[in-house]
C-alpha cells in the first residue's frame, strides 16, 4: 500500500473547500451514487479516488449511501 504524500493533504482540503463553494453557489451537490440532489451540506460525505500520485478524483456522496457506494468501487479494484 502506497503511503500518503504530505502534499496530498492540502489538496485534499482544497479539493473539499471546492466542493463547498460549489454546493454554496447552487444550494446542492449531485451524490455520484443516486444521481440525487443533496440539500444538505451535513449530509456530504466527501470521496476522494487516487488517479495518479498527485491527483484525486473528488466526488460527493449523500451519507445514506456512502458506505455500499464505497464498497461498489472496492468491488470493482478487486
Amino acid at each position: 500500500m502506497e503511503h500518503l504524500d504530505i502534499e496530498t493533504l492540502p489538496d485534499r482540503i482544497l479539493g473539499m473547500l471546492r466542493l463547498e463553494a460549489l454546493f454554496n453557489q447552487k444550494g446542492y451537490l449531485i451524490c455520484q451514487s443516486s444521481g440525487e440532489r443533496i440539500y444538505n451540506f451535513d449530509e456530504v460525505v466527501t470521496i476522494f479516488i487516487p488517479l495518479s500520485p498527485s491527483t484525486d478524483q473528488v466526488m460527493a456522496v449523500h451519507s445514506d449511501r456512502a458506505k455500499a457506494f464505497i464498497q461498489s468501487l472496492l468491488l470493482t479494484f478487486h
